[in-house]
């Protein structure tokens, strides 16, 4: 016996593909007035949705790599504005208001850092709405961080006096690393735009109201157990084939 917990969207997909098949076994005893339940239509959403799980998981791929590549950039980084702020602190005859500046820029970035949130592969239950919510929140962090450390580097790079001899810490090196920044983060903003676009495509797909896989799939098992010829027996094979809705977030 398949467990309650088999849900997700591949389970939806795969749950209506087995009640096409049970209702084309029905021959002609199933045969509904409702467009959206006849067999040619179901076939299409069947295989839309099927579709549309497949351009997730390649949309996916990309954009979870370009994840992984940034986040250890940022990460190398709030070190780095650290050891630059402590550098300027050691260098001769630099105003305490400079490196009180430094500081109040590398709490930012610590700060940001703190607020953000690594979008990882989404669970089989997740909604395009939820996780353009989560890229959108972890993208405004990864841009506060760029601003910070920019704003950083400028001001190191205006002090005369701060020639540190470690080649990373020279204000050259530092706008190299923030261009390096930069580009990881486009590189995510570029990957997310068709990984979102996916996520609302199959959602439109299977959770639509009236016309996506979910309503279509129930509203088919309801008109089969309106079917007096359709023997109890014969619902029962498709009485437990569940369809489900992600569920919400509180």
């Amino acid at each position: 016996m398949a467990s309650t917990a088999e849900t997700g969207h591949a389970k939806n997909v795969a749950n209506l593909k087995k009640l096409i098949s049970k209702c084309i076994g029905y021959g002609a005893r199933y045969n509904p007035t409702n467009n959206l339940i006849k067999i040619p239509n179901m076939q299409s959403v069947q295989i839309a949705s099927a579709t549309s799980l497949t351009t997730v998981n390649t949309t996916r791929a990309p954009y979870t790599q370009a994840v992984n590549t940034r986040s250890p950039l940022f990460q190398e980084m709030e070190k780095l504005a650290g050891r630059a702020k402590n550098a300027l602190d050691a260098t001769e005859n630099v105003e305490d208001n400079l490196v009180e500046d430094a500081m109040t820029y590398l709490r930012k970035i610590r700060g940001a850092r703190k607020n953000k949130i690594d979008v990882p592969p989404p669970p089989a239950d997740s909604t395009a709405i939820e996780i353009a919510k989560q890229i959108s929140v972890s993208q405004q962090s990864y841009d506060q961080q760029v601003q910070h450390f920019s704003k950083l580097r400028t001001l190191l790079a205006s002090v005369l006096v701060y020639m540190p001899n470690e080649t990373e810490l020279q204000p050259a090196q530092l706008l190299t690393t923030e261009n390096q920044l930069i580009a990881a983060n486009d590189a995510v903003t570029a990957a997310a735009t068709p990984y979102t676009n996916a996520l609302q495509s199959r959602d439109n797909v299977m959770y639509a109201k009236k016309t996506g896989l979910v309503d279509i799939a129930l509203e088919a098992k309801n008109y089969v157990k309106s079917v007096k010829t359709i023997t109890p027996a014969e619902f029962r094979q498709i009485s437990g084939l569940t369809f489900r809705r992600p569920p919400k977030k509180k």
